[in-house]
């Protein structure tokens, strides 16, 4: 055991080294993934002084954002140093838990703890023992460098066996994941499509400009840009006697975190124009998260987003006075949660009309 105390700092140091993978590339969605390893084995003190290797290959299916269930199976060799050959042979198969502390992005430490059966046996000796063993470790995934989502794995494992009276023994990995059905993912919105007003003059067909594709021509449009879906008055005007309300498509946030992607900045100039376009419009911009992590956090989240946008319309020639931010976290979904365009779906800004 004294061996494994010397080698507890290694564990970390080699964490920190994998750490400079995992910094590029975007995250491939996935529910299940394959990983195949090679291991070095710091044996304990009562088996060698000497060293092992082994293969190790474990299948990962996600039970939620963080959680993963992984079968594994290890084979290796063990060596005792001593002539004639006489090494050890170690297998095992067992199941880990493992817990990956930024669910399933770019860069992923994680932690795991496991146990199994095991089978230990001695070349040119008859005797051999099928027990158990039980280990725990950390771990570190790099960002995807393939468009299959191809990524590096590696970790550390103190790993106790139950042969002979209790063998304690250091399991260093590294090898590459292979996510199984990874897709990118795509939503397909519905597109309203608003027929064009035609005036029939004499036989001769003229069909007339709508810009905003509000129904109402230009030539009579005293609200140019309204958003559209929207319902709007024969002059082309939003109508604020009644509530209303529209997603506002695109306006999306980097990862955890209140700012704006570039798209959203350009979608919320053609929203600014909208709201400069009627100057009796007032709205609530309204954020919401889905269920992933602690309620009271999506709420904070969802008020900071919100709050993004007001400001950023404000930046952009908006009356601060007509807007308003309120963020409701996860209390009012409009898709499922259990499914990966559920929750993308309900990761929304919205665009309320404050009726008079």
């Amino acid at each position: 055991m004294s061996r494994a105390r010397r080698l507890v700092s290694q564990i970390s140091a080699g964490c920190l080294v994998f750490a400079a993978a995992g910094l590029q590339a975007d995250t491939i969605q996935h529910e299940s993934e394959f990983s195949l390893m090679g291991s070095y084995i710091v044996p304990d003190d009562e088996r060698t002084d000497e060293y092992g290797m082994a293969m190790r290959a474990s299948y990962g299916a996600r039970l939620n954002e963080y959680w993963w269930l992984e079968p594994t199976l290890f084979t290796g060799v063990i060596e005792t140093g001593r002539n004639g050959g006489s090494d050890y042979y170690q297998q095992g198969l067992g199941v880990d838990i493992v817990y990956r502390l930024f669910g399933n992005s770019n860069f992923t430490p994680f932690g795991l703890l496991g146990a199994g059966v095991s089978r230990n046996d001695v070349a040119y000796n008859s005797a051999s023992e099928i027990g158990g063993y039980g280990n725990i470790g950390l771990g570190l995934l790099s960002s995807p460098f393939t468009d299959s989502g191809l990524r590096l794995r590696g970790e550390a494992r103190y790993l106790y066996d139950s042969y002979d009276s209790g063998m304690s023994d250091l399991h260093f990995s590294l090898g590459v994941t292979v996510p199984i059905g990874a897709t990118r993912r795509q939503i397909v919105e519905k597109v309203q499509y608003v027929e064009k007003e035609v005036i029939v003059e004499k036989e001769r067909v003229v069909e007339a400009a709508d810009s905003d594709n509000d129904g109402v021509v230009d030539g009579v449009d005293q609200c140019p840009n309204t958003l559209e879906g929207l319902q709007v008055n024969a002059v082309g005007c939003v109508e604020t006697d009644k509530e209303q309300s529209v997603v506002l498509l695109g306006v999306t946030f980097e990862f955890n975190s209140e700012r704006l992607t570039a798209n959203a900045r350009d979608i919320l100039v053609k929203t600014a124009d909208a709201l400069k376009g009627q100057d009796d419009l007032r709205v609530e911009l309204a954020g919401h998260t889905d269920s992933v992590g602690a309620a009271q956090y999506n709420q904070q989240l969802s008020q900071k987003r919100a709050d993004s946008v007001r400001n950023y319309l404000i930046d952009l020639g908006v009356a601060p006075s007509r807007l308003e931010a309120n963020g409701y976290g996860e209390s009012q979904p409009i898709r499922s949660n259990d499914t990966e365009e559920g929750r993308e779906r309900n990761r929304r800004v919205e665009f309320n009309v404050i009726s008079k």
